[in-house]
């Protein structure tokens, strides 16, 4: 396609524009991120009105004004990535946008007055408008929005919130507000999902917000949640980071569904047996050591125990039907209450180290798998798991893989950095494992001497080599014939990146073979 040139007329310009981007819509989605400020008369995104699209995303970069005119549009997203220090040169009055349903101006420095008529969007829904120096002085008025994100905005204010009467779904997530800031928000009649974390506010009005049935009030100070018991339609509940609560008022609130009391400081769950209606679970970072409550919970789909230390798991035995568990440093030894949860899908154990992973062999249906850390030596019992998809044993002491792969026919992502693996995975024979190499393949002592094959190459996506103070490729010059067939295929379908440190000493092969990848031709 011919370059656009500066001295082309707006039309011409336009015209290339468009041919330039068109190709790139996806399902009326396109992203735009390489324009540059270039000639002010003509880079005005005009030719966006003649591109069939939906959903927008730009990345402003040098001082490129935003002005857009496309009826067409329902979602757009602009992102500043100009120097912090810069603010981006963007007013909403310059957007015309008839059917715009979602704006996201996230992240971008944004002053009020930049929001100024942002009420002309009739059919604005969503609006994220975290981390910018804004207040509710022109939001209030589009009363459309049913969800609004305003997170890190440092507001002290909410006092017009009210006036946003079909809002469902509000975050204010880590602003200055505090319990009198919030005497109208039970007004707002619609509101169904609130996080208010990281705000010194307690539930003194909250609790008035009858129609609520998810609420996140993460690291709140929180002590006192008597009131919770007013929140008849809660399903969802965050409390995480409050380490002085008292959990004994949640037996209360049965339409609970979803819990999450991680990092609480807590020594003891019993009351959370009355919550028979749970399905998911995450009491993390605690100081338990008796979870005989949590085996009463037979609704539970998933559960998350992790770091809380010397944990007795033998109540877990009666969970059949979770599907995600989560136990990462928990110092736990012996996993024979695992054995008849065969409806697991996603195990994660990491950071356990002297665990006995004999047991898994029998939850075939897990899918992933994570056994970081574990201090393994051979992974010989997870052969009969052959639905897995991602499998993460890296930083172990793991010194073969081949014969432990052959049947995992599903596996598509591996991570496998920091062992003692001496051997190089036969790509030939795991061709299926499509991110083997963004995955794993990190401080290896490689030193399979096949490694240049053509199957070895052919099927890999990115080869990351990292760290391989052993690493060796003898007699590639042997191989010149059948390694630039290799290196055809490269071009095509492979992307072959050897990262290497300062610290590597090379042999003349390594050597000869980054000349090859750089400038296949001298071959």
């Amino acid at each position: 396609m011919t370059e656009y040139n500066r001295k082309d007329s707006k039309q011409e310009y336009n015209e290339y524009m468009i041919r330039k981007y068109e190709g790139n819509i996806k399902d009326g989605n396109l992203e735009i991120c390489d324009l540059d400020r270039g000639d002010p008369e003509v880079t005005n995104y005009k030719f966006l009105e003649k591109l069939n699209i939906k959903a927008l995303k730009i990345c402003i970069k040098n001082g490129l004004s935003v002005k857009l005119r496309n009826d067409m549009i329902k979602e757009l997203t602009i992102r500043n990535v100009m120097d912090e220090q810069q603010q981006l040169i963007f007013y909403v009055n310059d957007l015309e946008l008839e059917n715009l349903e979602v704006l996201d101006l996230e992240d971008n420095n944004l002053e009020n007055d930049q929001l100024y008529n942002l009420a002309k969007f009739k059919k604005l829904r969503t609006l994220y408008i975290s981390n910018n120096n804004v207040d509710l002085t022109n939001i209030y008025m589009v009363t459309s929005l049913y969800k609004l994100q305003m997170r890190y905005c440092d507001l002290k204010n909410i006092d017009q919130i009210s006036s946003l009467v079909n809002l469902e779904d509000l975050d204010l997530t880590s602003n200055l507000l505090e319990n009198q800031q919030l005497n109208n928000i039970y007004k707002i009649k619609k509101l169904h999902t609130l996080d208010i974390s990281e705000n010194h506010v307690d539930l003194i009005h909250i609790h008035r917000i009858l129609s609520l049935t998810k609420l996140s009030m993460r690291e709140c100070g929180l002590q006192d949640i008597d009131q919770i018991s007013s929140l008849v339609n809660l399903k969802e509940l965050d409390l995480g980071g409050n380490v002085c609560i008292d959990l004994s008022q949640l037996c209360k609130v049965k339409s609970l569904t979803k819990l999450y009391v991680n990092n609480c400081g807590l020594k003891n769950i019993d009351q959370i047996k009355q919550l028979t209606n749970l399905e998911v679970l995450d009491v993390s970072f605690n100081l338990l050591k008796d979870i005989d409550s949590i085996g009463l919970l037979i609704q539970l789909k998933e559960l998350n125990i992790s770091f809380n230390n010397n944990i007795d798991i033998t109540p877990l035995k009666y969970l059949f039907g979770l599907l995600i568990l989560t136990m990462n440093c928990c110092g736990l030894q012996q996993l024979s209450a695992l054995q008849l949860l065969i409806n697991l899908q996603t195990l994660n154990i990491s950071n356990n180290s002297n665990i006995n992973i004999t047991m898994l062999q029998y939850l075939k249906n897990l899918t992933h798998l994570n056994l970081l850390r574990c201090n393994l030596v051979s992974i010989y019992v997870l052969r009969p798991l052959v639905n897995l998809e991602e499998l993460r044993i890296a930083n172990n002491k793991i010194v073969y893989l081949d014969a432990n792969l052959n049947k995992m026919k599903k596996l598509e992502k591996l991570s496998v950095k920091d062992n003692l693996i001496s051997n190089f995975l036969s790509l030939e024979q795991h061709q299926y494992l499509n991110n083997i190499n963004e995955y794993g393949f990190r401080s290896f002592n490689i030193q399979d001497q096949q490694i240049a094959s053509e199957y070895e190459l052919h099927y890999a996506n990115q080869m990351r080599l990292i760290e391989n103070t052993n690493f060796q490729l003898q007699e590639i010059q042997n191989k010149r014939k059948r390694f630039q067939t290799v290196l055809n295929e490269c071009k095509k379908q492979i992307n072959a990146v050897l990262n290497c440190h300062d610290h590597i000493q090379f042999s003349t092969s390594v050597a000869h073979l980054f000349e090859m990848l750089n400038n296949p031709v001298s071959m």
